[in-house]
């Protein structure tokens, strides 16, 4: 059987451009139908839902969608993403601007020019909207994800930015604009190049004052978002107005007896800033850290749905020693909102979880000597006045759909000392 040999004297033939250049005149696909997108889109296509079809693209569609099962990044102490747009049943395609239906059982004097903490404050929707609505003179969120910290303090930007002008920056805007002259009451300070710059003075207010800061209310229509939300999005967050915001309540004189003097002694103005200068977000463990603020102490304290993830995590002995954290954080009659879970909740988030830890606890959880305190049969109530020291539980009402795993109540314990608030 004969083999051709090729002869290795013959000429190559040369390649010529036609042989390497791209085919000009493709075939042409015919285009997708309605209900079936390109390869290219993003949504899925029909063959990817098909049971039947054993191809390799859709073998590996499904190895890429197990993969991100599996990676998708686990809440073990419930720093879920996209919490509050969970919560409320929408889509998350924009910021949450909803009024947050727990905040709204709470009075307004509890919280207006008070010193408030959140703990837990997740992405920091509720931290924002009382000190932007409910005029609180300090708002303190702290979480433990640091991550949901950034985004926190993110989402006081873009409140900041969207809400309308505060009317004393827009009178100082026109006064600079028309040249700062005409009017006695506003100061000169000079500025580098020698010439001079109008300054409003600084705000102080009497009972006759309307104050230029106050924010709408939460159920008021016109509370809405000023700006739209392209604005930020496409120019980025309004410049922080450090120093611009802030207001001075005058106090009534002092009387002073003595044997050297007698009279009236003057009292320094409280300073009330406003929002966005009245809000800071805090990275720490609340539970087993101390941060600055705790040192002057909170009126109120938020501890909305965490005392389920601090139960998970460390048990009896780490939910009694928050209950106290709280009790010793706040000044005297202050008040602790709290929002438990039901222990019927505890199993499927220790399974969610994928932490072997929260699954473990959740056993010992269960039963035996370590059996967890249930909130719906009174456990909590017992702990925080007997063992904790709180005077009083109340109930403020229930939040969440009906029948839903968010339909909770919402409680407020008071601590001993200081004057009647009333609700």
């Amino acid at each position: 059987m004969s083999h051709h040999q090729p002869d290795p004297h013959a000429k190559r033939q040369r390649a010529s451009f036609f042989d390497t250049a791209p085919n000009l005149n493709p075939v042409r696909k015919p285009p997708p139908a309605l209900y079936q997108p390109s390869s290219s889109s993003t949504l899925p296509s029909l063959a990817d839902h098909d049971p039947s079809s054993s191809t390799h693209h859709n073998k590996a569609h499904q190895s890429t969608t197990s993969s991100k099962k599996r990676e998708r990044p686990s809440a073990p102490n419930g720093n879920f993403r996209g919490y509050y747009a969970r919560r409320r049943g929408v889509v998350a395609l924009g910021p949450v601007s909803a009024p947050d239906e727990r905040l709204a059982l709470i009075p307004a004097a509890w919280l207006e020019g008070k010193k408030v903490l959140d703990v837990g404050c997740n992405g920091g929707v509720v931290t924002v909207e009382v000190a932007q609505t409910r005029r609180a003179a300090r708002v303190t969120g702290v979480d433990i994800d640091a991550e949901l910290v950034r985004a926190a303090r993110k989402q006081a930007e873009l409140a900041w930015s969207r809400q309308k002008p505060l009317q004393r920056l827009v009178d100082e805007a026109a006064h600079l604009s028309h040249g700062g002259g005409g009017s006695s009451s506003r100061s000169r300070s000079p500025s580098p190049g020698g010439s001079s710059r109008s300054v409003l003075p600084p705000l102080v207010l009497d009972d006759t004052t309307t104050s230029p800061f106050s924010a709408p209310s939460s159920s008021s229509s016109s509370s809405a978002p000023h700006f739209p939300l392209s604005l930020p999005r496409m120019f980025g967050f309004l410049p922080h107005p450090r120093g611009l915001v802030t207001m001075y309540h005058p106090q009534s004189d002092i009387e002073t007896v003595g044997v050297l003097r007698r009279g009236k002694r003057r009292v320094m103005p409280i300073e009330v800033r406003a929002f966005p200068d009245n809000v800071r977000f805090v990275h720490a463990d609340w539970v087993n850290e101390e941060i600055p603020d705790d040192r002057e102490g909170y009126d109120v304290i938020l501890a909305l749905s965490i005392t389920k993830w601090i139960h998970l995590r460390s048990l009896n002995v780490g939910l009694l020693t928050f209950f106290r954290r709280c009790f010793d954080a706040l000044l005297p009659g202050g008040r602790l909102v709290l929002e438990p879970q039901p222990f019927s909740t505890y199993a499927r988030s220790a399974r969610a979880s994928g932490e072997a830890t929260l699954r473990d606890n959740y056993a010992r959880l269960v039963e035996g000597a370590e059996k967890g305190w249930r909130a719906e049969e009174g456990d909590f109530e017992r702990v925080l006045i007997e063992l904790v020291g709180f005077e009083k539980r109340d109930l403020l009402g229930e939040t969440g759909k009906i029948g839903s795993t968010f339909r909770r109540p919402v409680e407020v314990y008071t601590k001993r000392g200081g004057g009647s608030w009333g609700v």
